[in-house]
């Protein structure tokens, strides 16, 4: 295993613990294996950054080329998508060669996966680009966060669930709230806030 340092990556470092999603964890892995272009779709604030931080952090080394994040939440002109992930990857724009065309070819041999997060509002820029990048990089994956599915062919979706939690009007005295994802959740953020 690489040193931290060593690693190919801009990935957002989380500030705070990863608690729970060991099945979800698995299956987005696996789909990552399987399928080269990966959607975590779900309502917002359910967990779908902090999934694919997560993942795509387990998986910097499987990818040779790095693992690259793009936050699209910021970006209002769809016209920039290009910009925005040759600038994540660490590509220089060329003045004779459009964002895609230079996009493509620094890419096109490379096993590196694709991090692309909060894509809701862009999602009929961004799918085209996708699909340009996987039909032309053989090595390439993709990994998505949108509270909507881009359903364009070749995509795989996987709805993120909210984490469990307690139904108290079933709840028993002597059950273990702590057992709860969500529970332990609360709780850690709540402590943080104030330990007492």
């Amino acid at each position: 295993v690489k040193a931290l340092e060593a690693r190919i990556t801009n990935l957002p470092i989380p500030l705070t613990s990863f608690i729970g999603r060991t099945q979800e964890m698995a299956r987005v892995k696996h789909l990552i294996a399987t399928s080269r272009w990966v959607t975590l779709t779900g309502s917002g604030g359910c967990g779908k950054t902090r999934l694919a931080v997560q993942v795509a952090s387990d998986l910097v080394d499987s990818f040779k080329d790095g693992v690259w994040w793009v936050d699209f939440a910021p970006l209002t002109d769809p016209c920039l998508i290009s910009q925005i992930v040759s600038k994540a990857v660490g590509v220089s724009e060329s003045p004779n060669a459009p964002p895609d065309e230079t996009l493509v070819n620094h890419l096109r041999s490379s096993n590196t996966l694709l991090v692309f997060d909060n894509c809701e509002h862009l999602l009929t820029g961004i799918a085209p680009l996708i699909v340009l990048l996987l039909s032309t990089c053989s090595q390439l994956r993709v990994l998505a966060t949108s509270r909507e599915p881009f359903s364009v062919p070749g995509e795989t979706k996987l709805r993120v669930p909210s984490l469990p939690f307690p139904m108290f009007e079933r709840w028993l005295p002597d059950e273990d709230l702590a057992g709860y994802e969500s529970v332990r959740l609360l709780v850690e953020r709540a402590t943080a806030v104030k330990s007492d």
